[in-house]
């Protein structure tokens, strides 16, 4: 089966000098409102440097955790099981598994994966090793054993998430911070073919271990430079699917009976602040800042009314009956700029002659940058919302439109004053949420890449109860953690959660069918790049 856009994708890789393999009867189409950098395979690089397939259709993990439901789905591992103790996790890993070089596959090369984070320390973004966790071995070929110094069951979704590498090729690589991995060997549904920077191609394993699948010969990402761009390729049928933030999704599904989309909500959309510099530093004018916000008026005027302003208790709508604190519900701020003008005069930021604010030395304050993706329209009008109504309060701001490259790069190594971006880290608790967001083990020095923790905000409360609760099973010491962290947010207050945030799915059928939705959340909605993605990729098929 042929379609525009795969011809469009023969002459876009035609004209960059790539060389394609064998034509694909069918290929799955996926448009991006960003682009790529350079062909780099490596899975354990920053995600904004190496090419989406690889954590999606390429390498695959041990399990995959729903974000939405809890549900895990089976991988390279079959099943696992926790000591009664909690400090000891075994892992069941699947047989007959081949490396797509032909070489076995086996309990011994998800070992050394492990491992080598430990050897190479600046790979382990998701803090295993800082994790209470001793030692990881195979004791044979579908045997795995993590060894823990104290109970830590919320690690599980950290280890599920690894992307395995093969034992016999990476045992040779001695510098993996620069390696490239230009000709990945992987266990996934798909091998790499060819990029450009205007198309990615993938093109399916022959001899994956998931028989009969995938249904698709070929998967091909195409980059366009925004949202709007993107969304006419979905309207025009041009491509069949687009993780895209639109403001207006049931407007997209009128448009056309093959137009469908999924938003399910697992995620918040913060307004982060540096809290290195001045003033963001200063937990009052944080707070003044948040209650200047009218979070409903940039949620309708983002999302169009599709998606409501967050809570201000930063624990998302499905666990709030499970986590939010009853002492914090009548706490919870709102938005009152008067207040939030009278606080900043009492916390020492005066205003001049003019209504502009006053640092506390009384020099005018700048005009503060807020960090956004380039073309993303629904954080430029989140941006646009939140500066007019800091204007009102004396605070001028600008908006800083950044491709993904120097976005996440800005975030990541504290060069911004205030940034737009979800939740760098999310599950079914809020443990999740708020680990990868204010423990130390994720943060950094300015300069240096921080793996999630943007804002750079630390509180010995909660790095205390952030351990208290993963390292417990009983709810009530659970909930009692969560009650100390919610509340010390609420009070420092180092970001402002703006709206919910859904996974933007959306959807052409006119040629495939078996897309995930609400009725079949085989997966999250998960980004097209991420470890989700895969299982949607398995599973479209053909008309």
């Amino acid at each position: 089966m042929k379609s525009k856009v795969y011809m469009l994708t023969m002459v876009l890789l035609a004209s960059a000098s790539v060389a394609l393999a064998q034509e694909p009867k069918t290929t799955f189409t996926v448009v991006r409102s960003d682009q790529w950098g350079a062909q780099n395979l490596n899975p354990f690089s920053p995600g904004s440097q190496h090419l989406l397939p690889t954590n999606s259709a390429i390498y695959e993990t041990l399990f995959f955790v729903n974000s939405l439901n809890g549900k895990v789905t089976p991988v390279l591992g079959t099943q696992y099981a926790w000591s009664k103790d909690s400090r000891t996790l075994t892992v069941t890993t699947r047989s007959g598994v081949k490396w797509t070089d032909g070489q076995a596959f086996n309990a011994s090369d998800a070992a050394f994966t492990f491992n080598y984070l430990k050897q190479y320390p600046a790979l382990d973004t998701s803090g295993l090793w800082k994790s209470g966790l001793t030692s990881v071995t195979a004791p044979n070929p579908t045997t795995l054993v993590f060894s823990f110094s104290a109970p830590n069951t919320p690690v599980f979704a950290y280890i599920s998430n690894t992307p395995i590498v093969p034992e016999h090729l990476w045992k040779a690589v001695k510098d993996p911070a620069t390696y490239t991995n230009a000709k990945p060997v992987a266990t996934g549904p798909f091998i790499f073919d060819s990029s450009s920077q205007q198309a990615i191609r993938v093109l399916k394993n022959p001899n994956y271990w998931m028989k009969g699948q995938p249904y698709v010969d070929a998967v091909v990402w195409v980059s366009t430079s925004s949202n709007d761009a993107a969304l006419l390729k979905l309207l025009s049928g041009d491509v069949d699917y687009g993780y895209v933030g639109i403001s207006d999704p049931k407007g997209y599904a009128a448009k056309g009976p093959n137009n469908t989309y999924w938003w399910p909500t697992n995620n918040i959309n913060f307004l982060y602040f540096n809290t290195v510099k001045a003033p963001f530093n200063d937990a009052s004018f944080r707070r003044a800042v948040a209650q200047a916000i009218n979070t409903k008026d940039v949620a309708l005027k983002a999302y169009a009314g599709a998606v409501p302003a967050a809570s201000p208790s930063s624990v998302f709508p499905t666990q709030q009956a499970d986590w939010l604190p009853t002492s914090a519900k009548a706490t919870l701020p709102s938005f009152d700029p008067a207040a939030a003008d009278a606080a900043l005069t009492a916390a020492g930021y005066k205003k001049d002659a003019s209504g502009n604010r006053l640092g506390k030395d009384g020099k005018a304050l700048p005009s503060y940058k807020i960090l956004v993706g380039a073309g993303w329209t629904d954080f430029i009008t989140m941006a646009q919302v939140v500066g007019d109504n800091l204007k009102k309060v004396g605070i001028n701001t600008q908006i800083d439109q950044q491709a993904w490259g120097s976005y996440s790069g800005g975030l990541q190594t504290g060069s911004y004053d205030m940034g737009i971006s979800w939740g760098w880290g999310n599950g079914s608790n809020p443990y999740y949420t708020f680990n990868a967001a204010f423990s130390p083990d994720f943060s950094a020095a300015v300069g240096k890449t921080a793996p999630s923790n943007l804002s750079r905000y630390t509180n010995p409360a909660i790095t205390a109860a952030l351990k208290t609760f993963s390292s417990t099973s009983d709810a009530g010491a659970q909930k009692k953690a969560m009650s100390t962290i919610v509340t010390t947010v609420l009070k420092d207050m180092p970001w402002v959660p703006l709206t919910d945030r859904v996974q933007f799915a959306l959807f052409n059928t006119s040629r495939f069918t078996g897309f995930p939705s609400a009725q079949n959340p085989y997966n999250d909605a998960s980004p097209d790049d991420t470890a989700g993605a895969r299982l949607m990729y398995l599973n479209v098929k053909p008309k």
